[in-house]
């Protein structure tokens, strides 16, 4: 697990140490009912797949055309078996690159595994769409640093030497060129960094606040004792903070926004996934049971069933 924060996709952060927000919390009521995704974008489209291999072995994709998946160890590409023993993948699918912890980064070259670099560091994971970020030919990942520090790593997709950008705190990249604080789990104010220039800028955040960042969004969770009072979203400069839900609400998966849109969210209080639109200001559920959910690029996808008869479902939010 990594060390800077638990991924929101496996579980909300109501168990911290909590400080009281401010204002009066409502009585818990019947929660108001939100229109389903294919009636709020009548041309929204939900596929499925099946999530078991022909020998039944559990299949949990990574990208968003789910043809690259994890299965037991296994990286399996269309099919078809391209590496064992990982414990864990990280990928960036627009050049299908992947980071196995403790072994290298790899890239898929003629249906076959070719390894970039072993010098990957303490890579930070944290089950995001960022963990890894492809751009100019360049394949981009954090790891942790000595005494407290954040080391961005950068190598060519074709291999090299790899060039290590070191910045204090301890930080995971988010939208592309630029790095967030890693230890949202903290109530508090957060910071971003612009990779071009290791210029910072200081989101403010009360005590009673979780701020996790990008450069365009900031997603505010307001705690108060006992758990999660409400779920806001704001530009990082503090302005057009906005609601989105009570107490209820948390993310789904650890990106604040995808496509700079759509968040994707858990209602605990209705128990259903559901997506808030920024440009319309609108919450619409996507699913009214869900088990793993993940988030890249334009897509989501969440599976039913239990491991003996699993099922994908992917919508490609691009679509809406």
């Amino acid at each position: 697990m990594n060390p800077h924060r638990v991924p929101l996709v496996v579980a909300a952060l109501a168990a911290a140490v909590l400080v009281a927000a401010p204002g009066p919390v409502r009585a818990p009521g019947r929660p108001a009912a939100a229109p389903v995704v294919t009636d709020a974008w009548p041309g929204a489209r939900i596929s499925t797949t099946p999530g078991n291999l022909p020998d039944g072995a559990v299949f949990a994709p990574l990208t968003p055309d789910l043809r690259a998946g994890e299965s037991g160890g296994r990286l399996v590409v269309d099919g078809s078996v391209i590496r064992t023993g990982a414990t864990r993948y990280v990928v960036d699918d627009a050049v299908l690159v992947w980071l196995e912890p403790g072994t290298g980064l790899f890239r898929m070259a003629d249906s076959v595994a070719e390894r970039i670099t072993a010098d990957i560091g303490n890579a930070v994971v944290l089950e995001s769409q960022h963990d890894l970020v492809v751009h100019d030919d360049h394949v981009s990942w954090a790891a942790t640093g000595p005494e407290g520090t954040t080391e961005i790593r950068t190598v060519a997709l074709t291999g090299g030497e790899v060039e290590k950008l070191v910045l204090p705190g301890k930080l995971a990249l988010t939208d592309w060129p630029f790095a967030t604080s890693a230890e949202i789990e903290q109530g508090g104010p957060s910071t971003l960094v612009d990779l071009r220039n290791s210029a910072r800028t200081v989101v403010n955040g009360q005590s009673f606040e979780l701020v996790d960042c990008t450069p365009s969004w900031c997603r505010v969770q307001v705690l108060r004792q006992g758990g999660s009072a409400r779920l806001d979203l704001m530009r990082p400069d503090g302005t057009e903070r906005r609601r989105i839900g009570g107490a209820g609400l948390r993310p789904a998966v650890p990106d604040v926004l995808l496509l700079d849109r759509f968040a994707v969210l858990a209602d605990d209080s209705r128990g259903v996934l559901c997506l808030y639109d920024v440009d319309r200001g609108q919450l619409a559920d996507l699913a009214s049971s869900f088990g793993t959910v993940v988030a890249r690029g334009s897509a989501v996808w969440w599976s039913t069933g239990d491991n003996t008869a699993l099922t994908w479902h992917v919508i490609d939010l691009g679509e809406l």
